[in-house]
């Protein structure tokens, strides 16, 4: 028969493999758990960098053309402004050429009044 030392070495060491067993198989499946939410994160990762990408991409083209359209708008607000100021001094000259013409005119017509009024002196 059996002594019971040996009887309960026998149960202490059954009892000690199914601990380490449960352990293995318990820590076996944490990894495999910890394993599939690293590569579900790798993969959520790289989809975020290519919209990182992409949205990168359609930025710089937004900033492009938001450029194109300032310096559209800031050159056609000088030139407006040159034609402003071009306008302003036409006029200006203008007025000037008027009243030089309209001088020489009452100068002509005052001279030729005179000239007139001495032949009818003589």
């Amino acid at each position: 028969m059996m002594e019971p030392a040996l009887i309960g070495a026998g149960a202490g060491v059954t009892v000690a493999a199914l601990a380490v067993l449960g352990f293995w198989l318990n820590w076996g499946d944490r990894l495999s758990q910890a394993q599939t939410k690293a590569e579900a994160a790798t993969q959520d990762a790289h989809e975020a960098n290519e919209r990182v990408t992409a949205l990168s991409a359609q930025f710089s083209l937004y900033r492009e053309q938001a450029v194109r359209e300032f310096v559209a708008h800031t050159t056609i607000a000088d030139v407006e402004r040159r034609l402003v100021q071009s306008q302003a001094k036409t006029e200006q000259r203008l007025v000037d050429a008027l009243d030089g013409l309209n001088k020489r005119l009452d100068r002509l017509i005052e001279a030729g009044l005179r000239a007139r009024g001495r032949e009818e002196v003589t």
